[in-house]
């Protein structure tokens, strides 16, 4: 058996970590910590993208119609609802359905903080949300001043929900205490960077609580067809009936065109890649300087293998190896406590936060190649070195 078998049957890069062993744990901590905030960041960003897109995966529509001048769901412009009607004229078209939504302020919640509510109004004889809670419950809006309240905004809004829940209904107040509506009903949609909270209302309560909506100015067109099959063509036809006046996309492309925007335009998707960016070169550093001692401080060791015939690939296979022992024991740590924060801050937040298969398979390979890439610099010192220079 030649000595390269042997000495790679032996566990040197383990052996190497545990003889000091609070070295290991401060570099695990390290590392750990840089997993963490990958986790984090990513955790941030995939949240942000599923909140601000949770409404449009809700909508009961094969296309929707909406002003280019909207740029996300947080601030919708408004355009005459008489372009909406305009797609009756076509064959294939089985209903439309006029949509307004803006936020409001109510007053002072169960002693909370003013709070930022998204109003969202239709007809309540038509359904327009794939939400069961909401179509169950329509026949209450048709009263004035009635709404319905989603229960998964933030925890702000839980005192709300839980009057409700107890009362049957709750009154709340605008901040300007200019007019008061009576909230009936619950239902789950969930929180958005843009509102605390949602409530669905008819078209005529929502233009009653908001200053901001005007009868007949409307903020999306939801258009229904009787063939699927069909949606292509018809789409094609209304943007040339609309030309750049009005946007005509499916749901599918409402919801790329809306991620795009929180990714790229807005200030999150810059904040939460550099956050990344960030945990990268923390762990990159840390890796690279324990390896890099560890390197320094046998340096005689490895320069006697050298002597005795192995080749820099073989010291450098040592050396990778240490490094992926170490990313991978603080790899799961990181993960087990990043799936408790996430947990946590979907219940206190209501913007919901999962644990995934690609999260972890993406922060793992991260983690695992910084570890590698470090290893591979903190080696090059051996390279070069001379065997009969080291003693």
């Amino acid at each position: 058996m030649s000595r390269s078998n042997i000495l790679n049957d032996l566990p040197l890069a383990w052996l190497q970590l545990k003889r000091q062993p609070v070295k290991y744990l401060v570099a695990i901590a390290g590392i750990g910590f840089a997993a963490l905030l990958m986790y984090m960041q990513i955790g941030f960003q995939s949240g942000l993208l599923t909140s601000s897109t949770t409404f449009y995966a809700a909508l009961d529509a094969d296309l929707v119609l909406i002003s280019p001048k909207t740029v996300s769901s947080g601030s919708f412009s408004q355009f005459p609802q008489s372009q909406l009607f305009r797609a009756n004229g076509y064959e294939d078209v089985e209903s439309v359905i006029p949509m307004y939504v803006t936020n409001i302020v109510a007053q002072k919640l169960g002693g909370q903080k003013p709070t930022s509510l998204r109003v969202i109004g239709y007809d309540p004889d038509v359904t327009a949300l794939t939400v069961d809670a909401i179509n169950e419950q329509s026949t209450n809006l048709k009263t004035a001043g009635y709404a319905l309240f989603d229960t998964e905004g933030n925890s702000r809004t839980g005192p709300v929900a839980k009057a409700i829940e107890q009362n049957g209904y709750q009154f709340l107040t605008l901040y300007n205490l200019s007019q008061t509506f009576r909230t009936v009903g619950l239902f789950g949609l969930g929180s958005t960077f843009a509102a605390d909270s949602n409530i669905v209302t008819s078209a005529g309560t929502a233009i009653q609580l908001a200053d901001q909506l005007n009868f007949g100015e409307i903020s999306l067109g939801l258009i229904k067809v009787k063939n699927k099959k069909s949606v292509p063509q018809l789409q094609k036809n209304l943007r040339e009936l609309y030309g750049g006046e009005i946007q005509v996309l499916t749901k599918d492309e409402l919801i790329a065109q809306e991620q795009n925007y929180w990714n790229t335009s807005s200030s999150f998707g810059v904040v939460f890649g550099f956050g990344t960016f960030m945990g990268v070169i923390v762990g990159g550093v840390m890796v690279y300087q324990v390896l890099y001692t560890d390197v320094t401080d046998h340096l005689k060791e490895y320069a006697t293998l050298k002597a005795m015939g192995f080749s820099n690939q073989f010291i450098l296979g040592i050396v990778i190896q240490e490094a992926i022992l170490l990313g991978v024991s603080s790899f799961i740590p990181s993960t087990l406590v990043s799936a408790g924060m996430y947990a946590f801050l979907t219940s206190a937040s209501g913007i919901s936060i999962q644990m995934t298969h690609q999260k972890i398979g993406l922060v793992g390979a991260l983690t695992v190649g910084i570890c590698a890439a470090s290893a591979a610099i903190a080696v090059n010192k051996l390279r070069d070195a001379d065997p009969a220079s080291v003693f």
